[in-house]
């Protein structure tokens, strides 16, 4: 398992808010949230392509399991400042504890985004991590 699996992971930021999004425009499909919406949950949930039926499939037990970051410390960055995560067994990242990272990232910092003057609930198709010459590991983030 490497970050190469993980990466090709698809996945969708779902955040709730406390108030609905509305649309920016009636002639577009594009929403924004209101400048006093707060976020209230956030998931994500990711799924793989499975090449043999030419669909997507849940990640099994195992592949959420796999070790994808041999490193006991990561910074993320995603639409907000960055945030250093530890590994919670002090030594690695499996699939899921860098899902987790992920979320928790998005928890701290979306809030601080901007889009049409709220909240930004437009970027939200997870489209993989980069690292950079600094470490830092880059969400990137899709609409």
């Amino acid at each position: 398992m490497s970050l190469e699996f993980f990466n090709g992971l698809s996945g969708t930021l779902r955040i709730t808010l406390t108030e609905p999004p509305e649309p920016i425009s009636p002639t577009l499909s594009n929403q924004r949230t209101t400048a006093t919406a707060e976020i209230a949950d956030m998931t994500l949930a990711v799924q793989v392509w499975h090449d043999d039926n030419a669909d997507f499939r849940d990640p099994t037990a195992d592949e959420l399991q796999q070790v994808v970051l041999t490193t006991p410390e990561l910074t993320l960055r995603g639409l907000g400042d960055p945030v250093t995560h530890r590994a919670p067994n002090g030594q690695w990242f499996t699939v899921s504890d860098l899902l987790d990272a992920i979320v928790q990232t998005e928890r701290a910092t979306r809030h601080h985004t901007s889009w049409f003057d709220g909240i930004d609930v437009h970027h939200i198709f997870f489209e993989g991590i980069g690292f950079g010459s600094d470490g830092v590991g880059e969400i990137y983030w899709g609409s």
